[in-house]
């Protein structure tokens, strides 16, 4: 495999990568006209989307805008403990430059919870006036962002995102735990004041699962924008693990400005480390049903050709399915 191929690769995810932040912008109500993006239908990760954001903007700078925008009317909406756990799946750059970014254009808009991880004066590239200066959040994406505005950030709004998400299905302490980034006591805790609430419901077994009836919830929270309703159902928008996926990509373009930045290690260690992106994120390709390349099929070299399979096959299920 050339250096030239993962040069291509890293490109594809990084495409990719922008329609997502897009789509998910949209969503959220930013105004992102003339980007060519499809609006997202599953629910939105604020957390995930700008980090990815942050690490897309080094290409696509226009994004930087969105993020700033989100700083200055949706931080309060923004959880910071949760921001930290998601930033770990992503490139070490993430953590060391995103987030202190965040928090100073957090801290500046007025939201005093980000001060202490703010780091540095506000950049020169902040543009006031982009984006509305209000939040909408009507539309079924942003679902996430409006049930803390109306439970408050933290694990009972997150929770409760991801079981409607599931539109039906039950899920476990672990899942939710994996799904959300809070401890499985957190979950637990969460879930049994939610259950004693009736507002979710519980397994009898052992161990417990949880579920949120779709249908009563789509119907309070008005999924279908005042319009005669379908299917109450299948109007709750989707959960994706977003942020397993968002991470990849990232983590893919990191890899292939590596092997393009005249500090190229040896061919063997872009092997090893495209092995190990693979096996990385393999959970979150199996419980959103991507099918990647088992990565144990590659030996040797041949890695890098299953990593860059595997960015073509998330690159057109993250198509279908955002």
């Amino acid at each position: 495999m050339s250096l030239k191929a993962l040069e291509q690769m890293g490109r594809q995810a990084e495409m990719a990568a922008a329609g997502l932040c897009w789509g998910q912008w949209i969503a959220l109500g930013a105004g992102a006209a003339g980007t060519g993006a499809k609006r997202a239908r599953s629910i939105v990760d604020p957390e995930a989307l700008v980090l990815l954001s942050l690490y897309v903007s080094q290409e696509e700078r226009r994004l930087r805008d969105m993020v700033a925008w989100w700083a200055r009317v949706g931080s309060t909406l923004t959880s910071l403990q949760r921001m930290k756990t998601v930033a770990k799946a992503f490139p070490e750059e993430i953590t060391a430059a995103s987030l202190p970014l965040f928090a100073t254009l957090a801290t500046e808009a007025g939201d005093r919870r980000w001060r202490k991880a703010a780091r540095g004066p506000v950049p020169p590239w902040v543009r006031p006036g982009k984006g509305p200066d209000a939040l909408d959040l009507i539309d079924p994406g942003a679902l996430w962002p409006r049930l803390r505005a109306g439970f408050g950030v933290g694990a009972k709004a997150d929770l409760l995102a991801f079981l409607l998400g599931l539109k039906g299905g039950w899920a476990s302490t672990s899942v939710i735990a994996y799904a959300t980034g809070y401890s499985k006591v957190s979950i637990r805790n969460a879930a049994s004041e939610m259950t004693l609430a009736r507002l979710i419901r519980e397994t009898e077994g052992r161990p417990s699962e949880y579920l949120a009836p779709p249908a009563p919830w789509a119907a309070l929270l008005d999924l279908e924008g005042g319009k005669p309703p379908r299917s109450l159902q299948t109007s709750v928008p989707e959960w994706r693990f977003w942020v397993e996926v968002f991470a990849f990509l990232a983590n893919a373009m990191a890899l292939s400005r590596l092997s393009t930045s005249g500090a190229v290690p040896s061919m063997r260690l872009l092997a090893s480390r495209a092995r190990d992106l693979m096996e990385d994120h393999s959970t979150a390709f199996r419980l959103n049903n991507i099918p990647v390349p088992v990565p144990g099929a590659f030996k040797g070299p041949s890695a890098m050709e299953g990593l860059v399979e595997t960015v073509r096959v998330v690159t057109s299920w993250s198509e279908e399915y955002l």
